[in-house]
């Protein structure tokens, strides 16, 4: 499978899978089949070995659930600058501003 980046979203060739930088060192992914999506972030807590990434929220309201982020609280001098997937594993390596990160699949 070949990938295709346009600005700073990835695309694959199939055009099943999405993936797309953020602010606050978000990523968001989009799955086209599924029509389901979800938002990452790059940090250093999530870059230890074995870490799972947990799926971030942010909210617009003013009541948010323990686990979501106020939009208020968002840095947008940390951002996501480039983003890539491998062309045959499920890796992805995201770089945001001073840091490299690479993420892959669970494996069993």
């Amino acid at each position: 499978m070949q990938m295709k980046q346009m600005g700073k979203t990835v695309f694959f060739l199939s055009y099943s899978a999405i993936m797309t930088g953020s602010y606050n060192n978000f990523f968001r992914m989009f799955d086209r089949n599924t029509r389901r999506d979800i938002t990452l972030e790059a940090s250093r807590e999530s870059s230890k070995p074995r870490a799972i990434l947990k799926p971030r929220k942010v909210c617009t309201g003013g009541k948010r659930k323990k686990d979501e982020i106020s939009v208020d609280s968002l840095d947008f001098n940390k951002k996501i600058l480039h983003t890539a997937w491998h062309p045959a594993e499920n890796i992805i390596a995201v770089a945001a501003t001073n840091n490299l990160y690479i993420f892959q699949d669970k494996i069993n």
